[in-house]
């Protein structure tokens, strides 16, 4: 089991969902959690709620898709708390339609925030891993991928962010081989949800104004949400897989219905390969 009393974990798009409930669970496990979120509100109620349960947090306003500012909040949590020993890149957004109906303003955010604001998230927490590491402390990083990194889920259609969690998957296992070949101290896993009980629907509700600006979803749209698991349940199995040390924590047994097409396919192709290709 990962020891966590007395660490600091960071948790991106902690003002709500499954970023919230994973701030919850670290702060259960003795974690001092840094909650961030572009909404200071949300990450402030979240503080409220672990204070509550007397755990130790502090809210952070931050934009994933802001490099500086970023890496600043690494320095004012590293000055609040000390070392930081595991970075939950979890801030994410969602547009749905297809993508030959996808607007050039709804795809440039979804992947300025999915993609390039994991990027960025790399850059400005690792180094503060890897000072965690190096003095034999526990020092983790974890990017909330999807169902959508390791298949076509049925519900759909959702291409551009669906694209961005393929990207997520690429990115994290580039990362994990990237860190081996320097020996790092730092682990890399992958979380990668089905469908969780999340506000996730209206996610441009805090849409920055260079992409069109906030807008909120009509409330039927959470129906869409309502067969998947709860976030605190879902924060449940991501700490399990952490505790059991795995780089890919799939958290619905339902993903297999449509990641299984997705390795059959693979597999044809692969055999399809090897009668045609002689080496």
């Amino acid at each position: 089991m990962m020891d966590l009393n007395g660490r600091t974990v960071m948790v991106s798009g902690a003002g709500s969902g499954i970023g919230r409930a994973l701030a919850l669970k670290a702060a259960s496990r003795g974690a001092h959690v840094a909650v961030l979120d572009i909404a200071r509100e949300s990450a402030e109620e979240t503080v409220a709620l672990i204070a509550a349960a007397g755990g130790t947090a502090r809210a952070y306003q931050a934009d994933v898709t802001d490099l500086d500012g970023l890496r600043a909040v690494a320095d004012r949590i590293e000055g609040d708390f000390g070392r930081i020993n595991l970075a939950f890149n979890n801030a994410g957004v969602f547009t749905s339609g297809p993508i030959n109906r996808t607007k050039p303003e709804d795809f440039a955010w979804v992947f300025d925030v999915n993609v390039r604001g994991l990027y960025n998230a790399i850059l400005a927490f690792l180094p503060a891993l890897e000072r965690a590491g190096a003095a034999g402390e526990v020092a983790h990083i974890i990017h909330t991928g999807s169902e959508n990194s390791v298949g076509i889920p049925t519900m759909g259609p959702f291409t551009a962010y669906t694209a961005t969690k393929h990207a997520v998957l690429g990115i994290s296992d580039g990362l994990r081989r990237d860190l081996g070949l320097t020996n790092s101290p730092v682990g890399v896993s992958i979380i990668c949800p089905g469908l969780v009980r999340t506000n996730l629907w209206n996610a441009k509700r805090a849409r920055q104004d260079r992409f069109g600006g906030s807008r909120e979803a009509p409330v039927e749209a959470a129906d869409a949400m309502s067969p998947g698991r709860s976030p605190e349940e879902t924060a449940d199995t991501v700490f399990e897989g952490l505790d059991a040390g795995e780089f890919l924590i799939i958290t619905d047994p339902r993903i297999r219905e449509f990641a299984d097409l997705r390795l059959q396919e693979v597999a044809r192709a692969l055999d399809t390969t090897d009668a045609r290709v002689t080496l």
